[in-house]
């Protein structure tokens, strides 16, 4: 059975991000992260994606939020440049709007949905990746099989916090270790044997 998995970065306070921004710069992590996710699914919630400013290129990326036509009237500038898709098997599974966009020979796909009940991580042949903000990390933690975790190795100051999973996950290995951070996989306790 194939489950979400979920990446993440926090400070040793557990925050995860200040006035909409990640308080930090590792560029050395968002290449971890780039590594982990392209091609793959991303998942995440609208006020993630806003920091963003885009979708993240080469990968699926699925937006929740409750009001998808509200994203989509406040950010012309982004989904103008795409072209709704309203066939096939997502509208089947409920999902709201389907964007597609091709650059420089690689797909970006946006998907904007209201429920992550209605994500199905078998519909998919890649992995899906929850990546943020606070609340989607609380409600896909029970259903991620993994998580892999950037401790920044510093308390900073902000407004965003990673939910407590440390009841539900164990460490499982320790991929890497810098001056400024590590990198950290855990599974879920019901996944172990």
């Amino acid at each position: 059975m194939k489950h979400f998995q979920a990446i993440a970065a926090m400070s040793l306070n557990r925050v995860i991000g200040a006035d909409g921004q990640i308080p930090w710069h590792l560029p050395e992590d968002f290449k971890w992260f780039k590594k982990m996710t392209l091609g793959n699914v991303v998942v995440m919630g609208r006020k993630t994606f806003e920091s963003l400013g885009r979708p993240l290129p080469s990968r699926k990326n699925m937006i929740l939020t409750r009001h998808p036509q509200r994203l989509i009237k406040t950010h012309p500038e982004i989904f103008g440049q795409y072209h709704e898709w309203r066939g096939g098997r997502y509208l089947k599974r409920a999902y709201q709007f389907h964007f597609t966009r091709l650059e420089k020979n690689q797909r970006t796909e946006m998907l904007i949905f209201n429920s992550l009940d209605r994500l199905s991580p078998e519909e998919f042949p890649n992995d899906i990746f929850i990546c943020g903000g606070a609340q989607i990390y609380e409600q896909a933690l029970p259903r991620c099989s993994d998580l892999y975790l950037t401790l920044v190795k510093r308390e900073v100051s902000g407004d965003a916090f990673f939910p407590p999973f440390e009841e539900k996950f164990v460490l499982a290995e320790e991929i890497r270790d810098e001056p400024e951070f590590k990198i950290l996989h855990y599974r879920h306790k019901s996944l172990i044997k």
